[in-house]
């Protein structure tokens, strides 16, 4: 390592509603998850037409975990470019998180989570690797934007999209495992299920959270219930968000309709909207006071010298909200973003065994499916 200064530390991310792994979160506002292969290709190789639904990519780096004796650990992080083990002070510098008890209640139905230390499903993932840390280890990471840095209560629906889950490589047993799952959830008949959420009642202040649990026991009535309970704040329902958000989602569906050979398998798709409505009315929810340009958002309270190691500043050709003077002050009420690509193929991967021809028709049948479950209740509240 060229010096200590090149070190930061990584914060806990506390919207994390889905996946296996921790995600973590830089001083800059940018998150990072672990490096998949293949994801990190699709990232490296994104589609052009694919980049306005895709969290903007940075870059890579190494993140160091260290645990501690009260069952915590440490976890600082640096450009990829400088290979070398941190210093031991460097080691014991930096806090990462505190591993808490989470406490939880139950709703009447046994499927609602209220609580006020974080999202129980970021908590419980930052647990399970705090009981499994038991020595020194790096890990490559990849740099994503973080797409909740701009929204003050960030409300968020990851859906698994997509009639099958499994990727070309799934060995039998995983085959079979995510088969069911499909089977027996809304995944093959829908295209889509729920895997996580969390929603912002205004009346009381509180985070309501679901989980893929939650969402693997929906049937197709229920699950159009809970696309509904989504947009519920506590006092009514915020069909203000209705009409781009549908329209949003038919120029996505348009888009992966002429993607030949892609295979967005185990893919998901986020929904982000703020629960502050007051604010949107007028447009879009003010920034939060720390977010400002693009340069600020990429490098602000990062060592300059990030910018030399193949991190910053942005290298994709994507206009973000952040860059556009329109949206400097007010943005979109609501964005729609692909997520997970560690199952993914198209022709780009050309040592993958098999060649898919035209777009991915399980992954339209979902798009579809929310489509016509957001029109009708469009239609409904006579929001157009």
């Amino acid at each position: 390592m060229e010096s200590d200064c090149e070190v930061v530390q990584l914060g806990t991310f506390g919207h994390q509603v889905g996946g296996h792994s921790v995600i973590l979160k830089l001083p800059n506002q940018t998150i990072c998850k672990p490096l998949l292969p293949r994801e990190h290709f699709f990232y490296e190789s994104v589609a052009q037409e694919l980049k306005n639904y895709t969290p903007e990519y940075y870059g890579v780096i190494r993140v160091c975990f260290q645990p501690t004796l009260d069952g915590k650990f440490t976890s600082i992080a640096y450009p990829k470019a400088t290979i070398a083990n941190p210093n031991p002070e460097t080691k014991a510098m930096l806090s990462c998180s505190t591993k808490k008890s989470v406490h939880t209640e139950k709703d009447q139905e046994g499927i609602v989570f209220k609580s006020d230390v974080g999202n129980p499903w970021s908590v419980n993932c930052l647990n399970v690797m705090s009981s499994k840390l038991t020595e020194y280890v790096e890990q490559d990471y990849i740099v994503l934007e973080n797409l909740t840095a701009r929204y003050r209560f960030p409300c968020i629906l990851d859906l698994k999209v997509g009639t099958r889950q499994h990727g070309d490589d799934a060995t039998e047993e995983k085959k079979i495992r995510h088969t069911k799952i499909c089977t027996d959830s809304t995944s093959l008949s829908l295209g889509v299920r729920l895997c996580g959420a969390q929603m912002f009642n205004t009346m009381t202040s509180e985070y309501i959270f679901r989980d893929k649990y939650y969402g693997r026991q929906l049937d197709e009535a229920n699950f159009h219930g809970a696309l509904k309970d989504f947009l519920y704040d506590g006092s009514s329902y915020r069909t203000d968000i209705l009409p781009e958000l549908i329209d949003t989602l038919k120029q996505l569906r348009e888009v992966v309709k002429a993607l030949s050979s892609y295979r967005l398998f185990s893919g998901s798709l986020m929904i982000i909207y703020d629960g502050q409505k007051a604010c949107s009315e007028v447009g879009g929810t003010p920034l939060p006071e720390d977010s400002t340009s693009l340069q600020d958002v990429s490098m602000k309270g990062l060592p300059a010298s990030w910018a030399t190691k193949g991190l910053w500043p942005n290298r994709s050709s994507r206009s973000p909200w952040h860059t556009r003077p329109e949206l400097l002050k007010f943005h979109q009420k609501v964005d729609v973003r692909l997520i997970d690509f560690a199952h993914t193929t198209h022709a780009g991967f050309v040592h993958d065994p098999i060649r898919y021809e035209g777009p991915d028709e399980g992954y339209i049948t979902g798009l579809t499916t929310l489509i016509s479950a957001f029109e009708n209740m469009c239609l409904l509240n006579n929001a157009i």
